[in-house]
């Protein structure tokens, strides 16, 4: 994988700086860990030496392609994992990374709506341990009333520390992984619209609250009613403009006019993204959400003009991943 050096500068100590210029490459010498990660050598030396005790590094010598005298070669342990579990519409998915951030291992289970048990969610983690080595971080994305709870079980059951993130968070932070400059937000849009920054510091989240909506016209000028915000998820979706989609009171709405309401839905969500750009001036947006499709994205994106707007499918496993990234950086490097 790339080495990222705004990543690299959001790790505190040195010597997880060294963990990260490791992870990020192949077959390092204390030399090339040197140059990628801007240390010193006597600091490098230190820091291997302690990461190798740590069982995140591994030591080899290998010798040269034409013979001569051995040299060694460092690499992030491959069996070292970390997990995050994320929640989203009934399904709880876990997935554990390696080292280099590199998704291994899957597991999904159904829970139901609404917020998970603690039961739920640790035998997930439980299970996935099964199949993984045992995590060094564990992340959970959601959002509920007990978090502290959960985080608490997960940590006694797994006996490791259980960082807090949300879905939104966990997208920024797998955007960040992929390259992203900092700043930079993800915004995640459905019946209301949630913000997560990332620049030097850290990262924190904003509810924007709800999205505008946009009421649909009858031929006469008439309101004709607005959609609720469930069932224009719902057809947008699919992409399914050509359909007829019934009224709250049974009326058919005209297949026309659906398009049109797609449109004015995408100009609400661009307004909702240059509000954000003034705001928090990010050299990249991020933007995701269930019923957004690349036709859709590329509405907003035509709307916003020249900016740095990416679009990330908001698939479960995107979720769990970008969260078990947030426990690699903040748990692992940090």
């Amino acid at each position: 994988m790339t080495f990222y050096p705004h990543v690299a500068n959001r790790i505190r100590e040195n010597k997880n700086k060294a963990l990260y210029a490791i992870a990020t490459g192949r077959d390092l010498t204390k030399l090339e860990v040197k140059e990628k990660a801007a240390l010193s050598m006597s600091t490098v030396i230190s820091a291997v030496e302690e990461l190798v005790k740590r069982g995140l590094v591994t030591y080899a010598e290998r010798k040269g392609e034409r013979g001569g005298k051995p040299h060694s070669v460092l690499n992030a342990h491959p069996m070292r994992r970390v997990y995050g579990i994320s929640y989203k519409s009934g399904v709880l998915t876990a997935v554990a990374c390696d080292l280099k951030g590199e998704q291994r291992e899957v597991l999904s289970q159904n829970a139901g709506e609404g917020a998970p048990p603690l039961q739920s969610v640790l035998s997930l983690a439980l299970a996935l341990k099964e199949r993984a080595p045992a995590p060094l971080c564990v992340a959970l994305s959601l959002n509920c009333n007990d978090k502290e709870y959960l985080l608490k079980g997960l940590e006694d059951g797994l006996s490791v520390k259980a960082l807090s993130s949300t879905n939104t968070a966990a997208l920024a932070h797998l955007a960040l992984w992929r390259g992203a400059r900092l700043p930079l937000v993800a915004v995640g849009v459905g019946n209301s619209v949630k913000c997560a920054l990332i620049d030097g510091a850290g990262y924190k989240t904003i509810d924007l609250g709800a999205l505008p909506s946009p009421c649909l016209f009858g031929e006469d000028g008439t309101v004709a009613s607005a959609l609720s915000a469930a069932r224009v998820e719902e057809v947008l979706r699919h992409s399914d403009y050509r359909a007829n989609c019934c009224l709250r009171n049974g009326r058919l709405l005209h297949p026309a006019d659906l398009g049109e309401y797609s449109c004015a839905r995408a100009e609400a969500i661009a307004s909702t993204l240059k509000t954000v750009d003034l705001f928090l001036s990010p050299r990249e947006i991020v933007l995701f959400g269930e019923y957004l499709s690349e036709a859709f994205f590329e509405r907003i994106d035509e709307k916003m003009g020249d900016k740095n707007l990416k679009y990330y499918s908001a698939d479960r496993s995107s979720f769990a991943l970008g969260s078990a990234l947030v426990a690699l950086i903040d748990g692992v490097f940090n």
